[in-house]
């Protein structure tokens, strides 16, 4: 039998509280008829007296003393009386059992039977208190182990009872319900005598639980399959991803990567680590700015997108990253952040050269004049002073037109190295058109420009032998200069003042040993004009 069993449990509470109530009930009862049986014996004594007090009475009026003895024998006969003693005026009688000093004694008084207020003697009746207590503790214990019996009896009949009708059934169902199988279409039965009662209620209900039950867990069952069969794509989906993916959190520490960001970081010869920093800013060449735009992105509540370089190189080669974070919260209110990269070096790539395309000269490999306008705006928006030199050579349409365009390509390319050569790195030269140059140099004056200028005049107009004809040729060189903001703060007019200048010295810089640089004139219409 199990220990911790309910029927054990049962019993042994039934059997405690039986047994508890009986010995309280019987010591109670024990006591009650005790005093009972002792008022009892007490009762019986003064109706014994009644019986013979009217012989008393005559015998003490008489002065008989054998019909005195009656008395005292009499009463000496019941056994609730140990003794008796018969005392009058004109006798005095007692049992031989008779005690001077007794336990207890009861004393009645002895009337004339002609004048009943008129006392003529006393009777002493002595009790047998060992009698009295015998027959009192014989009565009581009877008493008491009546009630213990009969405790014992309704204990038994109780747990009878109770496992029959409460503990079996709730047994049954237990046992019932430890055996089966939630999810199953198995379903508890009812007790008998039980279709009812709260025990057939309970039963109904716990199918009703079980049918529940079972449906969850066929749509969890269901649901289960459905969420491996996602994790399984997911898994695929992230593990082969060309995309480095990294989960983290806001404070750096990597939770989880792909093959794709180890594969990178290797790439990189950079060790497997768990944090680099915030949005893995110890990556890049510019930290500040890539935590800096996606906290900004962040603020407006949208996905941080941008492209950084990475601070390491692949054989020499820049590597460019588009990094995209969105951030993550949990129902537990935690936060992570998503992180994919995207090998962008080969759309930056291609960007730097349709942006080299578009703002150098394909020919001469310098600055074209889109570019050059651009960072002559620039110069003007920072009000910057500088110099604006346009340049033509002299003697190129010659060279064209005796060995041919090619010819004259490669006196464009050696004309443009000499610009190149000679123009600091903060000045700007490039290709105005045809053979048209610009050199803009900044915070110069006009004795550091001449200076300049003759240094290139004097490399240009060096014979040049054409390597493709074998042949020596040379062209001049014409400069028309003005400079910015003195002579005007226009754009459009300070080129037109230079090309003004170029052309009044044109014809004297095609002669020999005229002057090939000439400074503009400012003029009150031209101000005017672009005013």
């Amino acid at each position: 039998m199990n220990k911790s069993g309910l029927l054990l449990r049962l019993a042994i509470s039934i059997s405690f509280a039986a047994v508890f109530v009986g010995f309280i009930s019987s010591q109670v009862f024990f006591k009650l008829a005790y005093q009972k049986n002792l008022d009892k014996t007490q009762a019986s004594i003064e109706q014994l007296y009644e019986v013979v007090a009217p012989t008393a009475n005559i015998a003490a009026y008489l002065g008989d003393q054998e019909l005195a003895k009656e008395v005292i024998n009499g009463l000496s006969n019941n056994q609730a009386i140990l003794a008796a003693s018969f005392k009058s005026e004109l006798f005095s009688i007692q049992s031989e059992t008779f005690k001077s000093e007794p336990a207890k004694q009861t004393e009645f008084m002895v009337y004339s039977p002609f004048v009943p207020s008129e006392s003529l003697g006393s009777i002493k009746v002595q009790h047998n208190l060992a009698y009295i207590e015998e027959d009192s503790q014989n009565a009581a214990s009877f008493l008491s182990n009546s009630l213990l019996i009969q405790a014992f009896v309704v204990t038994v009949i109780a747990i009878f009872i109770a496992f029959y009708f409460i503990t079996k059934p709730i047994l049954i169902i237990a046992n019932s319900l430890h055996s089966l199988n939630p999810g199953t279409a198995r379903r508890l039965k009812k007790p008998v005598f039980h279709d009812k009662s709260e025990l057939g209620n309970l039963v109904e209900d716990i199918n009703l639980l079980l049918e529940k039950a079972e449906e969850q867990i066929s749509q969890e069952r269901l649901l289960r399959s459905e969420i491996e069969l996602l994790e399984k794509r997911f898994r695929l989906l992230f593990e082969n991803s060309v995309a480095p993916i990294i989960l983290m959190e806001p404070r750096g520490n990597i939770l989880l990567t792909n093959k794709a960001f180890k594969s990178l970081i290797e790439r990189i010869e950079q060790p497997i680590k768990k944090n680099y920093g915030p949005i893995l800013s110890e990556l890049f060449e510019t930290p500040e700015l890539v935590t800096r735009s996606v906290n900004s992105a962040f603020l407006n509540d949208e996905i941080a997108i941008g492209e950084h370089r990475l601070k390491f190189k692949e054989q020499g080669k820049t590597i460019w990253l588009q990094v995209v974070v969105s951030s993550i919260i949990t129902d537990d209110l935690k936060s992570y952040y998503q992180i994919t990269l995207n090998d962008v070096s080969k759309k930056r790539d291609e960007l730097d050269k349709l942006s080299r395309r578009a703002d150098y000269d394909a020919l001469t490999n310098m600055t074209n004049r889109h570019a050059g306008e651009k960072r002559i705006d620039q110069l003007i928006k920072d009000k910057t002073p500088f110099v604006f030199a346009l340049m033509d050579l002299n003697g190129f349409k010659q060279v064209n037109d005796i060995y041919g365009h090619d010819a004259g390509d490669e006196v464009l390319i050696f004309v443009a190295n000499q610009l190149k050569q000679l123009t600091p790195s903060n000045g700007i030269a490039c290709r105005w058109g045809g053979d048209e140059f610009v050199v803009v140099l900044e915070n110069t004056n006009k004795a550091d420009f001449e200076l300049f200028c003759e240094q290139l005049t004097t490399r240009i107009v060096k014979p040049y032998t054409l390597i493709s004809h074998q042949a020596n040729v040379q062209v001049g060189l014409c400069i028309g200069a003005a400079f910015y903001p003195y002579d005007t703060s226009h754009k459009p007019e300070l080129i037109h003042l230079a090309d003004k200048a170029m052309y009044a010295i044109k014809p004297e810089s095609k002669t020999r040993g005229g002057r090939t640089l000439a400074f503009a004139i400012p003029t009150k219409t031209l101000e005017r004009k672009y005013e």
